[in-house]
């Protein structure tokens, strides 16, 4: 049975936009791992810097992750179940730390990467659905925006 959530896409795979909003969903679980494991190394002036600032990064990467979900289901997917696969099924080609625990621009610059990578891939995405899949695009729209705000936020910090 088609569920009324799929019902309104046209134009565009069910299970290829499942397939991307679930990388999507991967990839916010993956930030939330990495700011845990980052507030957990953090040392000298990064820890006093940027401590505060992992945590709303991964209580809004939960939050985008929760969206992502619910959405999925509304479309009659799943959700990747399996913790060693977020990595792999999201849009980031590994799992990785800086090389510094301390240094505040290494650290916003490894971020700065990986808030590229999502923007891309948003907006890619952004570019498929328009009109096809209108729920599925505001979500990704939104999240795409709260993801320039924050590249903003590093650019500035490291200019």
């Amino acid at each position: 049975m088609q569920t009324v959530g799929a019902a309104l896409v046209k134009g565009v795979d069910v299970e290829e936009l499942v397939e991307r909003l679930d990388s999507f969903y991967c990839y916010n679980m993956v930030v939330v791992q990495f700011c845990r494991a980052m507030e957990n190394r953090l040392e000298g002036q990064a820890s006093f810097l940027l401590g505060d600032e992992l945590e709303e990064v991964a209580e809004e990467a939960l939050s985008a992750a929760k969206k992502l979900s619910e959405r999925i289901g509304e479309l009659g997917g799943e959700i990747t179940a399996d913790p060693s696969l977020l990595v792999e099924r999201s849009p980031l080609p590994a799992f990785s730390m800086p090389e510094s625990n301390s240094d505040v621009g290494v650290i916003l610059e490894h971020v700065y990467e990986q808030v590229r990578t999502i923007v891309q891939e948003y907006g890619d995405f952004l570019g498929r659905v328009k009109e096809q899949d209108e729920l599925s695009h505001r979500l990704v729209l939104k999240l795409l925006a709260e993801q320039v705000a924050r590249a903003s936020e590093i650019e500035a910090a490291l200019a």
